[in-house]
């Protein structure tokens, strides 16, 4: 059901193996499926496929039907895959790390193997599955066709209409002991690719259906479940030793950053069209006339018959008319409804902004966006949004940490790399930046660090502190040493300010005329 985010697949076995994988994938199938319809919905309704939905059919003038749509949706997800994911997930080494110097070396080398997979392109076609639907995947693997320059491992996203997770209720964390991913061949066969930590099964799903006509096809194929007659056709040694699927969400519910307002999205599409109704209507107005009598000619036929006609008026012709008999006044207008316009766009702007507030998206206007008042950021929304990203940051860390785990494996087990910083490191020796843009409330920032630091701060705990800078440990190591001498000048100020003042004190003291009385 739309509005309760994607289902978190289950299973009660600890282990996955051989002899219970295929129960465990048939058993997942039916929430796997309900996931992918419901992806699929709501990236056709962000694409713009967004039916107007009346209560009754137009009952007048019923060839006039505009069916408008403010793709407001689409709108939420595009500043939501700016504002959360327009810069790269860079990794950065933990403050507290041992052999700091080595293990620098070889985050920056992991880096740079991130940004040989295409990671920067890759995060935006990730952002956009996770905005729209509220979750997506990453295929870890150990890059077997390596050549001088490459990553020493394979990352891919993958669709989340073909793919899935499962979850065991054996473990108190509900780990992940399963990832499947899912493809069709053109004989409408499924052919599944399970994940453990010790194995992969390659799983086919015959379809032993030869009515064409009951072949359903795409995503709708596993609503004819019993056609699917799983086997396992053969199964391998996982070297990695850990599942390569990673599952990528930033709402625990898993939910598309505008699937809770999808109802008041439906009628701002449907006052969009009543008010185009409206206005097209009095465009294509019927005209009313009122004791007026048409002009009568005569006309003669082929075969030289006469004959009287009115004379009525066509689409943009003039009105020829003739008051109808003595004492009564003929009246001829157009056959209109009084639309109060100015209300219904006033009842269009609020719903609009009603809802975008609601998701979390600020006003955008050259007076609110990057504006360095308090007062202002907090009215046009930059404040909520920053914090909303900020919640939402800290499970994407979560989801980048899962995936450095098997990323760090896949390193170790390539045949191609031979020694490098990298294999020295591990997972709790790297720590995801999340890079946003903060260019809002600069005053206030600014004077928080300048304080902490005049005041004996440290710079780490500065920029821990106030959320400015996208990657603190860049501006600790190129900043660091300035800001030390800058602390040292203060300090050195303060200490002859502090000295002159107890001069001047002991001489006041001194010469004080309540002592010498």
């Amino acid at each position: 059901m739309i509005g309760k985010g994607r289902n978190i697949i289950y299973t009660s076995y600890k282990e996955i193996d051989a002899s219970n994988v295929i129960e465990v994938v048939v058993d997942a199938m039916n929430l796997y499926r309900e996931n992918s319809n419901e992806c699929q919905f709501l990236l056709d309704y962000a694409s713009g496929d967004q039916p107007i939905i009346r209560k009754e059919p137009k009952k007048t003038m019923t060839w006039i039907d505009c069916q408008a749509v403010d793709n407001v949706a689409l709108e939420i997800c595009d500043f939501w895959r700016g504002f959360g994911w327009g810069n790269p997930i860079s990794l950065v080494l933990r403050g507290d790390a041992k052999n700091a110097d080595e293990k620098s070396k070889g985050i920056a080398e992991l880096n740079y193997c991130y940004s040989a997979t295409g990671n920067e392109r890759a995060l935006q076609i990730m952002a956009d599955f996770i905005v729209k639907c509220g979750i997506c995947y990453t295929l870890i693997d150990i890059n077997k066709e390596y050549e001088e320059g490459d990553s020493y491992f394979t990352r891919d996203v993958v669709d989340p209409r073909w793919a899935f997770v499962v979850r065991s209720t054996a473990y108190s964390d509900r780990r992940v002991v399963l990832g499947v991913t899912l493809n069709m061949d053109k004989e409408n066969n499924y052919w599944v690719s399970a994940f453990t930590k010790d194995y992969r099964f390659d799983i086919k799903g015959e379809n032993n259906n030869k009515d064409e006509k009951s072949v359903a096809k795409g995503d709708d194929y596993f609503k004819n479940s019993y056609i699917w007659q799983p086997s396992i056709v053969f199964g391998e040694k996982n070297s990695l030793g850990r599942i390569p699927l990673i599952e990528w969400y930033w709402d625990p519910k898993r939910t598309s950053v505008f699937e809770n307002q999808i109802s008041a999205l439906d009628n701002i599409n449907l006052l969009v069209s009543d008010i185009s109704n409206g206005i097209e209507q009095n465009i294509q107005a019927i005209w009313w006339a009122n004791n007026v009598e048409f002009e009568k000619v005569v006309v003669t036929d082929e075969n030289g018959n006469e004959s009287e006609m009115i004379v009525k008026p066509k689409n943009g012709d003039w009105v020829m008319t003739k008051t109808a008999r003595e004492g009564v006044n003929p009246a001829i207008q157009p056959l209109v409804m009084d639309y109060n316009l100015d209300g219904m766009n006033k009842s269009y702007t609020e719903q609009r902004s009603l809802v975008l507030q609601k998701c979390h998206v600020p006003q955008r206007s050259e007076t609110s966006g990057g504006s360095s008042g308090v007062a202002m950021d907090t009215a046009a929304g930059w404040a909520d949004a920053e914090s909303v990203a900020s919640s939402r940051e800290e499970i994407v860390k979560g989801c980048q940490l899962d995936e450095i785990k098997v990323v760090l494996r896949a390193i170790k087990e390539s045949p191609d790399l031979i020694d490098s910083p990298m294999l020295s490191l591990y997972p709790n020796d790297v720590q995801p930046a999340i890079r946003r843009p903060k260019n809002f409330d600069l005053v206030s920032k600014t004077n928080a660090i300048t304080t902490l630091l005049a005041h004996g701060f440290s710079l780490e705990d500065a920029v821990a502190n106030v959320p400015l800078f996208a990657d603190a440990t860049q501006v600790i190591q190129r900043s660091g040493e300035g800001v030390a001498k800058f602390q040292e000048t203060i300090f050195n100020n303060e200490n002859s300010k502090t000295e002159s003042a107890g001069q001047d004190m002991a001489d006041q003291v001194d010469r004080s005329p309540i002592l010498q009385l």
